[in-house]
């Protein structure tokens, strides 16, 4: 099968396709070095040399070692001089000049070596706790010394730095015979001096220890003139700007400012010099452009970035939330798609912070290791929701719409791996991102002007254990990629208008605001061209073929560029990054080629169904049963209620779902007796209208039989403890009225109090004889139910409920209750049984509002007339 048509044999088009992947992949290799930065890079000493040379610098410096230590030693890049050079000199001319050698002066790469206190940060001051920063250039000279803090140095007089600053005999044993305190007792600099003039230095008389001599201008431009020469700075660039004199800790110190005398390559550079009177440095920092206009405001193209990721977010929101309402979403995928990516984010930001801090150190306190934790956990959570979102919203959509760009992606929802269309996938993925990287080498070559923002400059100082790192980051950021452009926001807009033109201006559209590639660019307009064109490419792959092969390419595509920071650079830490790149392609071309001979056709793929699919279909045939079900439990209810004399019968049941579990009947017996019963069967649905038929059937069957209401609920007991499931149990009262005898006798299963209210005074009672439910026990039913015989008077009303009565909730979560419910009865107690019952029906229904019904709700009223009443 051709790895380009699925539909057709493998070809000469196959073979040219392979052949142009190849040779982009060549020229991205030979050329894409003349258009990286970070070729520049001149690696010429170890990172021990570095190490051992920075200790020294500090130790030179006069600052212990005793309680610090090299925790981090990194070489990064001046990223705002970077982007500055390339844009001022052009891309290729700034890396066709600087590739021989770096201009004096300038440095956009460099050692970085922080310094971390190693005693127990609990007992530390804030001097001591805060880190000292080293910075040397690509030779090991000291370019800066960074010390925000402040903090002094323990051997705060620098003799060589003196010497130079008055311009001494270095010979003389007075160096080296005077104590420090005599140094620092005669040296010292004048808060009253105006040392932006100039002066006379004083030079002739400093070996006079006798009197104190004061800094003038020419001594202090000297001596910072010193620490520039040390390290890999050439004084004569620079000429002196300001003096300023401050107190730092209870100590003179004088700020100095030194700028270049000409811009080196289009840049300006100013340095700031602190220095003690006793000729030692306090701080060292150096700044290019320190007059050029800060960008603190975001650009139009990054506020529309914010803005689309907002309506982005809000609309995912929206429709995971119809989408999940109406169940049509495959949860097990994108469980196992939120699950594996709420995994690798938090392993990615450990392996961040492993490799940028000393929070695994010996000295870690666990207030920093809780923080990190915490971090994981909720990034890890965070993330593990999004995607999960992300991915059922996406496969939803796609599926009902775009079906067939799952296509490769349905393969391996079923497990079927060893098969040829995959084979065919991976390597055809292969060959795209190879023509990608050689689409993306010539793209740079047409825009000499354009910039490559180098944030990081090589991974292995960033991370711990970079290879694993770089696979993880790049895996979640194409699994993003691929759902949010493609499956979600393109097939949306398809799914809406019918139209791939719009569905095609989106993907372009998104490729360019999400940025496809983790290098960033500039400036805009050439930022939005380079985009614009692999928006194009991937539009195309997509519409081709589907999205597992857009995902598959980008993630190889993003491996390549990030990977190339190995190769670019001799020596360079980040290649064993490279090395596994390079066995992961071959691996997956093995692999592809061998699925492609060996593996299954095409034809064994069945017409994959979502399990969500199936589950909405059964949804739609339990309904339909469901209703079946309400309407043969509705047809065992009593169709009329039975007309006495003097009697008054009133009773409805409301069932919470389609089937619920209450019931209540009238059975007359003969010309004045009449049994009444009101019962609530546990659970819902189908079951409890099965046990509500068997009760039904049960009592009418027995009361005719047998006069005593105990003796029928205890023989229905029996049989109904011998026939259903364990845990299935009933509520129920069960009663006769004889209206000749004008009594009530009833027995009570476990069900809700009997209310008796007095029509005369409207007393009400609540009558709770003993009795547990019908099935719950065989033995102990018999032995804990009773019978009640009450005398019914005229115009005494008698109410039986259900608890879903009571219990009702309303719309913000309070229960009905007895209360309200008892005292409707008594204020409406001279009412005839239809009015009390109306009414109680409509105040629960009012209470309730919109709130979802979660029990059925059933209502008998019993009221004995006057006689005279007909």
């Amino acid at each position: 099968m051709s790895i380009i048509d699925k539909n057709t044999a493998f070809g000469v088009g196959d073979f040219i396709f392979v052949a142009v992947g190849l040779l982009c992949v060549f020229g991205f290799f030979l050329s894409y070095p003349s258009q990286e930065p970070r070729s520049v890079i001149q690696k010429t000493i170890s990172e021990d040399s570095v190490a051992a040379t920075a200790n020294q610098v500090v130790r030179d410096l006069g600052y212990s070692l005793d309680d610090r230590q090299a925790s981090e030693i990194t070489l990064q890049s001046n990223t705002d001089l970077l982007d500055s050079l390339q844009l001022d000199n052009g891309r290729q001319t700034f890396i066709h000049s600087v590739s021989d050698s770096i201009p004096p002066g300038l440095h956009p790469y460099y050692w970085n070596i922080k310094f971390s206190n190693i005693r127990d940060n609990s007992q530390s001051t804030d001097d001591q706790n805060e880190n000292i920063v080293v910075r040397l250039d690509e030779q090991g000279r000291l370019i800066e010394f960074l010390n925000p803090q402040n903090s002094l140095p323990g051997r705060p007089v620098h003799r060589r730095a003196l010497i130079h600053a008055f311009d001494a005999d270095a010979d003389l044993s007075l160096w080296k015979t005077l104590p420090d305190s005599a140094w620092d007792r005669v040296l010292r600099f004048d808060f009253d001096e105006d040392y932006n003039s100039d002066s006379t230095p004083d030079t002739a008389d400093v070996t006079d220890t006798e009197r104190s001599h004061t800094f003038q201008r020419a001594n202090i431009e000297r001596l910072a003139s010193y620490y520039l020469q040390i390290g890999g700075w050439n004084p004569e660039q620079f000429e002196f700007s300001d003096i300023q004199i401050e107190t730092v800790h209870s100590q003179a110190v004088a700020d100095v400012v030194v700028n270049a005398s000409t811009p080196i390559m289009g840049q300006d550079l100013r340095i700031n010099v602190r220095l003690l009177s006793s000729g030692a440095l306090v701080n060292l920092d150096a700044t290019y452009n320190p007059d050029g206009v800060e960008q603190n405001m975001p650009g139009l193209l990054e506020i529309s970035r914010i803005a689309i990721v907002l309506i982005f977010t809000l609309t995912l929101i929206v429709l995971f939330y119809f989408r999940i309402r109406s169940r049509a979403v495959d949860t097990r995928s994108a469980l196992i798609a939120g699950i594996l990516t709420g995994l690798i984010v938090p392993a990615t930001i450990f392996l961040q912070e492993w490799g940028t801090s000393s929070l695994m150190g010996v000295n870690a306190q666990s207030m920093d290791l809780l923080g990190l934790a915490l971090q994981m956990g909720f990034s890890g959570a965070f993330t593990s929701v999004g995607v999960f979102a992300l991915f059922a919203v996406g496969d939803s959509i796609m599926r009902q719409y775009w079906p067939q760009k799952l296509y490769s992606y349905d393969y391996l929802r079923e497990g079927k791996f060893f098969n040829k269309p995959i084979g065919e996938m991976i390597l055809r993925s292969m060959v795209l991102a190879f023509m990608l990287c050689g689409i993306w080498t010539v793209a740079l070559s047409f825009a000499p002007n354009l910039f490559l923002e180098i944030e990081r400059t090589f991974l292995a100082h960033e991370v711990a254990w970079a290879p694993i790192y770089l696979f993880l980051n790049s895996f979640w950021f194409s699994l993003l990629f691929a759902l949010s452009i493609f499956a979600v926001a393109a097939t949306q807009f398809y799914s809406t208008h019918k139209r791939k033109w719009l569905a095609s201006l989106t993907i372009v559209i998104g490729v360019i605001l999400i940025i496809p590639t983790f290098q960033n660019v500039g400036p805009v307009i050439s930022e939005i061209v380079l985009f614009g064109i692999l928006g194009i490419v991937f539009l195309a792959i997509f519409l081709k073929w589907d999205i597992l092969t857009v995902f598959f390419t980008h993630f190889l595509f993003v491996l390549m560029l990030e990977s190339s920071s190995g190769w670019v650079v001799s020596g360079s830490p980040d290649l064993p990054a490279f090395i596994l790149l390079l066995i992961f392609l071959f691996g997956n071309a093995v692999a592809a080629v061998l699925f492609i001979v060996k593996g299954e056709k095409e034809q064994s793929l069945s017409g994959y169904v979502p399990d969500y699919v199936e589950e909405l279909a059964q949804e739609q045939r339990i309904k339909q049963e469901l209703r079946i079900a309400r309407d043969v439990q509705q047809s065992f209810l009593p169709v009329e209620t039975p007309r006495f004399k003097n009697l008054d019968l009133a009773a409805i049941c409301k069932p919470a779902y389609e089937t619920g579990g209450d019931y209540y009947d009238f059975v007359q017996l003969d010309d004045h007796r009449i049994a009444v019963t009101i019962g609530d069967v546990s659970g819902k649905g189908i079951q409890a209208a099965f046990y509500m038929t068997f009760i039904k059937g049960m009592l009418h069957s027995l009361c005719r039989e047998i006069d005593s209401p105990a003796e029928i609920l205890k023989k229905v007991n029996r049989l109904f403890y011998d026939n259903a499931q364990r845990g299935t149990f009933i509520s129920l009262v069960y009663g006769i009225i004889d209206l000749k005898e004008r009594t009530f006798r009833f027995a009570r299963a476990g069900h809700n109090p009997i209310l008796r209210v007095d029509g005369n005074n409207t007393n009400l009672e609540e009558l709770k004889p003993k009795g547990i439910g019908i099935g719950l026990s065989r033995d102990r039913f018999d032995e804990h139910l009773e019978e009640v015989e009450l005398s019914v008077e005229e115009n005494n009303v008698i109410v039986l409920y259900t608890d879903g009565i009571v219990e009702a909730l309303s719309e913000t979560q309070r229960f009905y209750g007895t209360k309200r419910f008892n005292t409707l009865i008594k204020q409406n107690v001279r009412k005839s049984a239809k009015e009390i019952l109306d009414l109680l029906a409509q105040d629960v229904r009012s209470f309730i509002g919109k709130a979802k019904q979660h029990d059925d709700m059933t209502i008998m009223v019993i009221k004995l007339n006057d006689q005279k009443e007909k």
